[in-house]
């Protein structure tokens, strides 16, 4: 439920602070005074779309929070927890932040979150139904849409879509099957001999065979070079090794007499290991190397391979092995690519699926369809319509999809004796709206949302039937939270709670929202019944629409 809206520099809100009352709660104010900014600001901290106008004229940002109780076991009591958002105060804090600049923040529970998150817990909490929505009732899929919803059909729904979609997968995959099949041998001779032509040559490393090439081919030079560095090092009069250890007995004697010599004579003893050992190692080297020619040969010879096999298959030497593992991959994915038959037997059986999950979907529908269509028929009635009559009519769709096996219509007529026909055909401006207000409470009683928002709903209706209306909203507050804007006298009479949105003349202009009291309704009743004058007839009007509140129904 709802219990509290803060705005602050939003739209035409200097600062407001607003306490909201569970039941009935009505919006009214003249014209231009700002009747959706409560709803605005409210969509806001549900994550909806913003823009620069939403900040106040002059102010950086615009500053919305909105804060809803639930209960312990419910669908965003679970949401929070998933989410470690939970903090134990049976209250959702739910904050957005538009910058003049086009940037918005937002939080959850003092958390920074994404707009994602705030959509999400925003569809468990509100329920939006706006003055635009009768035009849904003229999309073809909106019959259908409404009949899975409100007879809670949605996951029988969902495994029609499902099972349609496996079926179409391996529809795909036997059509692919089949066109593969006319290459497929011609591609696994290919790739056969390609892979016997490299089978041998890729047993060689072709790095470590280029190295050994390449000192084989430099042997004299290394040798020469390498005797040079070891006499340099061990064998002559005046060697390396020598002359490091002449210089360690030097500063021996002194390294206990300064920390820095010391670090110099340690580092001169490290210095004498790593020479002792590379000279052990060059010598070592030295007496393993020999000269073969033969050896040198096998290598040219190896090498020229890999450069053939690099050129026909144009890359380098090195990835040969690499491409001879992809060739192989590909090859055993030929070997085991699915039998075009066993894959049409799979194409049969989840069409079988399909189908008796379709038709399974399409006899609850009609089952369903025809006590709803005379329930929506008796709520209808009362809304100066007393000879409405609703129908749904099953098409066979050819071929069937995931949407089912049938096209659902939904048929109307306003006159006895006439048959129905679609609605969008025969059904006026004021008929329509009419009938998706009572479709949109009957939804409404199938929402989990706890708070339901109807944004001039009821245009289009007057008199008696907007007392209807009224009473029909009433019932529903029993169940829910209902926030509603409303131009019609009859239906604000009906409120638990009456909030008048009033423009106030300052620079720049504002609006503020003003919690009624009793008698404060009885002049806005009026003012809404008659208009800018307010006689003593509105003001006794005012009062018998608010004594019907309480009467008995």
């Amino acid at each position: 439920m709802l219990t509290h809206l803060t705005l602050i520099n939003f739209a035409l809100a200097d600062h407001l602070a607003l306490d909201i009352e569970q039941g009935f709660n009505v919006l009214t104010g003249e014209t231009g005074a700002g009747k959706s900014l409560l709803l605005d600001a409210l969509s806001a901290c549900l994550g909806e779309r913003t823009d620069t106008h939403y900040v106040r004229y002059g102010a950086d940002k615009a500053d919305v929070t909105a804060v809803f109780s639930y209960q312990p076991e419910s669908a965003e009591a679970h949401w929070l927890t998933e989410h470690e958002l939970d903090d134990d105060t049976g209250e959702i804090h739910l904050r957005r932040v538009v910058f003049a600049t086009g940037r918005s923040k937002a939080w959850i529970n003092g958390r920074p979150s994404s707009l994602t998150e705030l959509k999400e817990i925003g569809r468990l909490l509100v329920q939006l139904y706006s003055q635009h929505s009768q035009q849904q009732l003229l999309e073809p899929p909106y019959p259908k849409h409404w009949l899975d919803r409100y007879s809670n059909f949605a996951d029988p729904a969902n495994a029609v879509r499902e099972a349609y979609a496996t079926w179409q997968k391996n529809i795909q995959q036997h059509q692919a099957a089949l066109d593969a099949q006319a290459t497929r041998i011609q591609r696994i001779q290919t790739l056969e001999s390609q892979l016997e032509e490299l089978e041998e040559v890729i047993q060689t490393d072709y790095r470590e065979t280029e190295q050994e090439f390449d000192r084989l081919s430099h042997h004299e030079h290394i040798m020469q070079d390498c005797g040079f560095s070891l006499n340099v090092l061990d064998e002559a009069e005046q060697n390396i090794t020598q002359e490091v250890a002449s210089i360690i007995r030097r500063l021996e004697s002194h390294s206990g007499r300064s920390e820095q010599l010391s670090s110099i004579y340690n580092s001169l003893l490290n210095a004498q290991s790593e020479i002792d050992d590379a000279t052990a190692n060059l010598r070592q080297f030295i007496d393993r190397q020999s000269f073969d020619p033969e050896r040198m040969e096998q290598l040219n010879a190896t090498l020229e391979i890999f450069h053939r096999l690099a050129r026909k298959y144009r890359t380098q030497p090195e990835q040969l092995k690499q491409e001879y593992e992809t060739w192989q991959q590909e090859l055993e994915q030929l070997h085991h690519l699915e039998d075009p038959e066993t894959l049409a037997e799979q194409v049969e059986m989840s069409y079988q699926t399909f189908m008796q999950k379709a038709q399974h979907l399409d006899e609850i529908r009609r089952a369903a369809a025809i006590p709803l269509a005379k329930q929506l028929t008796e709520q209808v009635k009362p809304l100066a319509l007393p000879e409405a009559y609703f129908e749904f009519k099953f098409e066979p769709l050819t071929p069937a999809n995931a949407e089912g096996l049938s096209a659902i219509q939904l048929l109307f007529t306003a006159n006895k004796g006439i048959p129905p026909q679609p609605l969008a055909r025969v059904a006026s401006g004021g008929e329509l709206s009419r009938i998706a207000l009572v479709m949109q409470v009957m939804n409404a009683e199938k929402t989990e949302a706890e708070v339901l928002v109807f944004d001039e709903i009821d245009v289009g209706i007057s008199g008696g039937t907007a007392e209807v209306v009224g009473r029909l909203l009433a019932d529903l507050a029993q169940h829910v939270q209902l926030l509603c804007i409303t131009h019609q006298a009859q239906v604000a009479a009906q409120s638990d709670q009456h909030l008048l949105v009033k423009k106030q003349q300052t620079d720049p202009a504002s609006s503020t929202i003003i919690d009624l009291d009793e008698q404060q309704r009885i002049l806005e009743l009026a003012r809404m019944s008659g208009g800018v004058e307010i006689s003593e007839t509105t003001l006794q009007h005012a009062k018998q629409l608010r004594q019907l509140k309480f009467q008995p129904t």
